[in-house]
């Protein structure tokens, strides 16, 4: 960063370039604060924003937070930028009984002195709901009414000098915008996972009804052994289906391997009809399926069998 400039001790980028790098050098450290480290872009806005209200970059980045999506400055920093401004002629601050009262004096081209103030009690409070609230309100209430008193008068008193910005404080007792929510349509039925959930084997004491003749349904047709037929209006639907189910009876831990082949041949010899109208590449694929489980299947009899 061979362009950079030193200005008040700060050294300071004058090319996107130098701010880029400085920004990626800077979001590496641990010096940095903690929503800035490894996120070079952030970095590179706060700079960005403490350079148009005249903050060096590391003061930009001690005082510059987001919030809710939004950047805003802690109440320290907002004072100390009004009183840095040639216009200021003096911020006083106090409390009156449980209100907090700035009063901040400013100056303007005509030569016409105005007073602001501002006032935050501790019934404002209670109204917006913050009196006694988990955290700083509840650790430290006169400072948190002195720094709503104090935001509510630079606000108004000098949005110029803050660009709009507002205090940290603040920032933080607003409430999180909520995302709209979209509305769900109603489910037409069970998903194919339910269905699915729906054809786990029987317990092995129940009696298999007989197979009675497959009826004729239309679109891709699921039969199950003992069950009801199911039925897809989109092959790959019915190919999930089909998957979870041989997954199922592979698992079936309870049942011995030559069972479970037995079921997974039985499965797929009663939906040959289906596999007729599936494309022939997923039918292979789907016929490949079981017979890559049978395999484990006969490895894992094999190890029993040795051991």
């Amino acid at each position: 960063m061979s362009n950079a400039v030193t200005t008040r001790n700060s050294l300071v980028p004058t090319t996107l370039s130098e701010a880029m790098q400085f920004s990626d050098v800077l979001s590496k450290s641990i010096m940095v604060p903690r929503e800035y480290q490894g996120k070079p872009a952030n970095v590179l806005v706060a700079v960005q924003w403490g350079m148009e209200l005249g903050l060096a970059p590391m003061q930009a980045l001690q005082n510059i937070a987001v919030i809710n999506g939004k950047p805003s400055i802690y109440g320290d920093a907002l004072l100390a930028m009004v009183r840095a401004d040639h216009r200021c002629r003096g911020v006083k601050e106090y409390l009156d009984g449980e209100t907090a009262v700035c009063l901040i004096t400013r100056s303007h081209n005509a030569g016409e002195v105005e007073e602001i103030e501002r006032k935050f009690s501790v019934d404002d409070a209670k109204r917006a709901g913050l009196w006694g609230k988990q955290g700083p309100w509840k650790q430290y209430p006169q400072r948190m009414l002195q720094m709503r008193a104090r935001s509510l008068a630079i606000r108004d008193g000098f949005p110029d000098v803050i660009k709009g910005l507002i205090s940290v404080e603040e920032a933080q007792d607003m409430p999180s915008p909520m995302k709209p929510v979209q509305p769900q349509p109603a489910p037409s039925g069970p998903t194919i996972a339910e269905r699915a959930m729906a054809a786990i084997e029987p317990p092995q004491e129940a009696v298999e009804a007989p197979q009675a003749p497959p009826e004729p349904v239309e679109g891709f047709a699921l039969r199950i052994p003992g069950k009801p037929t199911q039925s897809f209006s989109v092959q790959m639907d019915f190919a999930d289906a089909y998957n979870d189910l041989l997954l199922k009876v592979r698992r079936a831990r309870s049942l011995p391997e030559a069972e479970r082949r037995t079921k997974m041949k039985a499965l797929e010899e009663a939906n040959a009809d289906t596999f007729a109208l599936l494309d022939e590449d997923l039918a292979k694929e789907l016929h490949d399926k079981r017979l890559q489980y049978n395999a484990g299947l006969g490895a894992e009899e094999k190890e029993a069998a040795d051991d």
